[in-house]
């Protein structure tokens, strides 16, 4: 091989080693998942906090916060309020829901359990959106705070998005930290 030769061949693999080093250095922070955000439940009144997953979209509202996953297959709102307003802010969500397509078909089971110490009042809605089968859950939870207002959180996804989601919006909910 000539001198020429040489330095070209010298010169692609410089180039091919510093190609695969800039790949290298750049991946992690290409494929590197996004942090997963905590979030005041509410900034004005902070009883508690929610941690939404890597690629959830979360932003705060007036009362709270707004989740969706990436497909918006899972709709939440968790927002913090004086018990004398539950039915007004279902009312409201209810609305949103018309306005969505949703046909709420029939109210199912009211349970109440304990979570870490909490009263969880879960109740259950069989509905309809664009002709498929949805579930809508409200959720009232007692933070046990001196203001005596409650998280309601409104829980609304297809079947398939609260099969898919599950394990992440479980992972959420038993991860609810309270101040």
């Amino acid at each position: 091989m000539t001198s020429m030769g040489q330095e070209i061949l010298m010169l692609r693999t410089i180039a091919c080693a510093l190609t695969a080093a800039l790949v290298s250095f750049a991946t992690p922070f290409a494929t590197a998942p996004a942090q997963a955000e905590a979030f005041n439940i509410t900034e004005a009144d902070p009883v508690a906090v929610i941690t939404v997953p890597d690629d959830w979209e979360g932003k705060k509202v007036a009362r709270g916060i707004q989740i969706k996953t990436p497909d918006d297959e899972i709709y939440m709102w968790v927002e913090l309020i004086p018990p004398n307003e539950i039915d007004a802010v279902q009312k409201e969500h209810n609305s949103y829901f018309d306005g969505q397509g949703v046909k709420i078909e029939s109210a199912g089971e009211t349970v109440q359990i304990e979570v870490n110490g909490r009263p969880w009042v879960i109740s259950e809605l069989k509905a309809k959106a664009k002709g498929e089968d949805s579930v809508i859950r409200y959720v009232a939870i007692n933070p046990k705070v001196a203001s005596g207002k409650l998280i309601l959180l409104t829980y609304w996804a297809s079947l398939e998005g609260d099969k898919k989601y599950n394990d992440a919006t479980t992972k959420m909910l038993e991860n609810l930290g309270f101040k």
